[in-house]
């Protein structure tokens, strides 16, 4: 490992700040010094690649401009603007900061980090960047890019997610960016990690760091910077119901506002129990989730979803409702709701599909 000191700062900067004017990507947030943008950008980019966040950062500032205009929206329609975007906890911590700022700091971005760190939903990465970029601060920010690229930098060993190594990247770091703008070593260590450094044959040949990187000087750069295999993701089967009335209308849940997808609205179902015949599942879970009885009728389809620790295949059937009063028993609320108005609630991904399978009168 590389003492936090050996390493000349003001070179590697120079040299760093070189590549960075040459090839930056140009993203929409870049050069951003106003907090509430900053931060939007920053949740947008926690668990969504660049590319997507790019797209949807222009739209969710036209729709909520300023952090006023956050703070005052419904919950439903910040879950809304995020739709399709996962880790739907994001939405309700931007909501929930917003007015915690409005009443506690009159509206105003707080500028000092613990009051910045101490946001919904805002953690030592966030923190660290939005001082970065806004309020001129030098506080390593480590994501998974700036990780990689200090380890192998320092040749710091061990699961770059671990509290030790990252308290020693933390610590080398910091040595490091006393010198030049905190928003420039921050904004170009997460593009060498994202364009050269990258977790698998890293373009050593084009990194402005290569004279600096103790990994690369001696050879050995696959060596550093790694997490440890994660473990093998498990598949979960779940079958739930397009369950229409004689109107027309069809059965809508909102989940809870804890766990998994939160405050969004759903095909009633749930996973299947061990062997339990997938009809039977769907059965089961809506009256648990209802206390409704409903005639399962074909399968509609099957949709293959990812999430981070496990793969999910959707069974979608069409169901008749048949008797028992719709109640709220394993979710929030329920809508009988027409084909046409669904549009206007917040679903997940996979079941946006079945709306547009339902649309189209198709299978799959």
């Amino acid at each position: 490992m590389v003492s936090p000191g050996s390493l000349n700062g003001r070179a590697a900067y120079s040299r760093l700040r070189r590549w960075f004017a040459r090839q930056a990507r140009p993203l929409p947030w870049r050069g951003e010094t106003d907090p509430y943008r900053v931060w939007v950008s920053e949740i947008l980019l926690v668990q969504t690649t660049a590319t997507v966040a790019a797209k949807r950062y222009p739209r969710f500032l036209r729709r909520f401009p300023t952090l006023a205009s956050l703070a005052r929206a419904p919950l439903a329609e910040v879950r809304k603007e995020w739709e399709g975007l996962g880790y739907y906890h994001r939405a309700r911590y931007l909501c929930q900061a917003a007015r915690l700022i409005t009443v506690e700091h009159g509206g105003v971005f707080p500028t000092a980090y613990a009051a910045v760190h101490a946001l919904p939903g805002v953690g030592d990465y966030v923190a660290a960047a939005i001082m970065n970029f806004c309020f001129g601060g030098r506080i390593p920010p480590i994501d998974a890019n700036v990780a990689r690229v200090a380890a192998r930098l320092f040749a710091i060993r061990g699961d770059v997610r671990s509290g030790k190594v990252r308290a020693s990247i933390r610590q080398h770091l910091q040595a490091l960016m006393s010198t030049g703008r905190g928003s420039l070593w921050t904004d170009a260590l997460i593009e060498v990690g994202a364009l050269v450094c990258t977790p698998r044959q890293p373009r050593c040949e084009r990194c402005p760091l290569r004279a600096d990187c103790c990994a690369y000087q001696h050879g050995k750069v696959a060596e550093y910077g790694l997490p440890r295999n994660p473990p093998a993701r498990r598949d979960v089967n779940v079958a739930c119901g397009i369950i229409r009335r004689a109107d027309g209308r069809i059965l809508i849940a909102q989940r809870p506002e804890s766990g998994l997808l939160p405050g969004l609205w759903e095909f009633p179902g749930g996973k299947r129990k061990g062997h339990e015949p997938l009809a039977a599942t769907c059965r089961r879970e809506i009256k648990e989730e209802l206390g409704i009885t409903v005639i399962v009728d074909s399968k509609r389809m099957v949709i293959r979803h990812a999430y981070s620790h496990y793969n999910v295949r959707l069974h979608v059937f069409e169901c008749r409702y048949r008797c028992g009063a719709p109640c709220a028993l394993g979710c929030q609320r329920f809508r009988w709701a027409r084909l046409g108005d669904l549009d206007r609630y917040a679903f997940p991904a996979a079941d946006r599909q079945i709306i547009a399978a339902i649309e189209g009168g198709s299978s799959s």
